[in-house]
């Protein structure tokens, strides 16, 4: 990490898919296509590489146990294809690139939205269930650090730090929120309460912000001081219909400005998100 200032991470993987002319628009998005055509995710994970990201983030995100029984598929083959999102990633990368295990939120499963609420109205046990047998498959395929991302609830994330902690304390990781207006995570808690947590966890390299608007990342970097870096990664700036399973507005284009201020917050990593495809992140190559 220190030997360069800034990691660049890269950018939505079902963007690059879909440029490529792969449906995912399933329930398990990216995770159909690493049982179905594991090269395309390569392909794809290839196309962010060679665009000059350090980082590539797996397909695993969408992929649960109990998300995937809903699609119909049967235990071995989510372990298929959460084993597949690290070996896709890895095949794509070249000597140097980190290869980063996404671990979603519990809101995925839900497939309405809810990682930009939060508040789920669920026990704490079923979070532990939902994210421990996922997290042991992961941690089996030996990525080079955990991308605990687009959580909206500080429960969650204690929990998933919670079981890092246990079985793996030494694994690089991030942990990343969805923000809906500056200075409070989506499901209401206080930004500055989930820098404590993460600064409290040994081998976490960074906490920050990714999915979310670009106009509420700055005011929330700069509303506390923070001795972890920060990583950042925004959507495209338009809004999700769950009931369309869709993206709506206009959306917007990063500029030089957005990450000066980002990099002057304390930013190590930048990437983006959702509708971010490879050509964009070789432009934000070009402005980091």
């Amino acid at each position: 990490m220190t030997e360069n200032p800034v990691l660049l991470l890269d950018g939505g993987l079902s963007t690059a898919l879909e440029a490529r002319g792969h449906a995912v628009g399933g329930i398990l998005w990216t995770g159909e296509l690493l049982m179905r055509d594991p090269d395309a995710v390569v392909q794809a994970h290839r196309d962010f590489v060679e665009a000059g990201a350090d980082v590539l983030i797996t397909g695993s995100y969408q992929l649960s146990f109990d998300g995937c029984r809903s699609a119909g598929w049967d235990d071995a083959d989510t372990i298929r294809a959460l084993h597949n999102s690290t070996t896709a990633a890895r095949m794509a990368a070249d000597e140097g690139t980190l290869v980063a295990a996404s671990i979603g939120p519990y809101g995925a499963l839900l497939s309405d939205g809810s990682e930009f609420r939060g508040a789920y109205g669920v026990s704490r046990s079923t979070l532990l269930d939902f994210h421990a047998r996922r997290l042991d498959v992961l941690l089996e395929t030996e990525p080079d650090l955990l991308a605990i991302e687009t959580q909206p609830d500080l429960d969650e994330i204690d929990v998933v730090l919670m079981l890092v902690s246990e079985r793996a304390p030494d694994m690089p990781l991030w942990v990343s929120c969805t923000i809906t207006e500056p200075g409070r995570i989506a499901g209401g808690a206080p930004w500055g309460e989930v820098v404590a947590r993460v600064a409290e966890i040994e081998s976490a390299l960074a906490v920050g912000i990714n999915c979310s608007a670009v106009d509420v990342i700055s005011p929330t970097l700069q509303s506390i001081d923070s001795r972890v870096p920060y990583v950042v990664y925004p959507n495209h700036g338009k809004q999700w219909d769950a009931a369309t399973n869709s993206w709506h507005g206009s959306g917007y284009a990063l500029t030089e400005e957005h990450i000066s201020g980002w990099i002057s917050a304390g930013a190590a990593l930048l990437g983006g998100c959702c509708g971010f495809g490879a050509s964009d992140i070789s432009k934000l190559r070009k402005l980091v």
